[in-house]
């Protein structure tokens, strides 16, 4: 059965709007014929969901729809495999109204029904489980590196804070003799403690760190589709292994991608926009999607200017109309959105990037 990304109301006999949480279902649904609202909980059982409606809606076409959170795709999933149709949706394009101050599960259970029915619900692509796995792996790594990074910034924040100048080294900062210095300072018992704590976060986390980065090696060479769209990636300057292995983590099958725009929206980098008439008034990117994506976008942004004379005169350009401390940020961002255009058209074409 084909995976819904809009649903049309016409088909459906009935619409079920689930807001989902650990322990129980807020349930709403609406039977087209009588028009009637009817709101009750339930535990969270994805087969006890599904006996009711088969017992209260025999042979009635079934529309399912939830919000998207941290229960994941395990509903979608049991519904899917017993031949129902679901839609899960981005919080984000839930409507709200302005004014509405008052959100109960109850209520946005039935302000799902209400759009599902009104086929005003655009839902998200649920990934196939290779790429679930990908995501798995990338998230570990992207968390071992922030914990790494962060144990270094206590570190630099303890040194500082006790006014120790460490001596110039040779060697790039936070090398194994970096290291053996910071273990070798004399200091008394209960500094000596607190510097070696952080010592030994930074090792686990380095640690873990190499052990993800192999296991995200090795799923790329067990699996050849997956293996091959990450090839295409690479060739765009600025996309190395690990930005391309976790933008691909995130987008999923390149098949299932749409326009353009919607890998920029996805990740946040496209500007947002209020305009009437003849006047254009455009602000900042959305920030809605993926931080970290967007952040390793930027970082293969900085890249990519040095790598690719089109990009980097394009970032320049971008920079010298926007003068004082925002141009350097806002063309980084324009770059980055760049980048995403190129991501598009290398997966979609399934050909490489040839930097001109």
């Amino acid at each position: 059965m084909a995976q819904l990304r809009y649903l049309d109301p016409s088909p459906f006999d009935v619409f079920v709007g689930i807001d989902v949480d650990k322990k129980s279902y807020a349930v709403t649904f609406k039977n087209k014929q009588n028009q009637e609202y009817r709101s009750f909980k339930m535990p969270s059982n994805p087969s006890s969901l599904m006996s009711y409606f088969e017992k209260r809606c025999p042979n009635a076409r079934i529309a399912y729809a939830y919000e998207a959170g941290p229960t994941g795709y395990g509903l979608h999933d049991a519904l899917k495999e017993h031949g129902q149709e679901c839609i899960m949706v981005h919080p984000g394009n839930i409507e709200k109204a302005p004014k509405d101050r008052v959100k109960t599960n109850r209520l946005d259970s039935r302000k799902i029904t209400m759009l599902a029915q009104s086929g005003r619900l655009p839902g998200i692509h649920v990934p196939e489980d290779a790429y679930r796995h990908l995501r798995h792996l990338c998230s570990s790594r992207q968390q071992y590196a922030g914990d790494q990074r962060r144990a270094k910034q206590r570190i630099e924040s303890f040194l500082l804070f006790e006014g120790i100048n460490l001596p110039s080294l040779e060697e790039s900062r936070w090398s194994a003799h970096h290291i053996k210095i910071l273990k070798e300072l004399k200091l008394d018992s209960v500094r000596r403690f607190r510097l070696d704590g952080i010592l030994s976060d930074l090792g686990y986390a380095r640690e873990k760190l190499l052990v993800c980065h192999k296991r995200l090696r090795e799923f790329y060479q067990e699996n050849p589709v997956i293996r091959r769209h990450i090839e295409l990636l690479r060739t765009i300057p600025g996309f190395g292994f690990v930005v391309s292995a976790y933008f691909l983590s995130r987008i999923g099958d390149p098949k299932n991608l749409g326009s353009v725009r919607q890998i920029g929206s996805f990740a946040g980098v496209v500007p947002q926009e209020r305009s009437t008439g003849e006047t254009i008034h455009k602000g900042g990117i959305t920030h809605m999607g993926d931080p970290v994506l967007r952040s390793l976008l930027v970082e293969a942004g900085w890249a990519a200017i040095r790598k690719d004379t089109e990009l980097g005169q394009f970032y320049h350009r971008i920079k010298s109309k926007n003068r004082g401390e925002k141009g350097p940020r806002i063309a980084i961002v324009a770059v980055a959105r760049k980048l995403t255009q190129r991501a598009h058209r290398v997966l979609k074409d399934q050909s490489p990037y040839i930097v001109r």
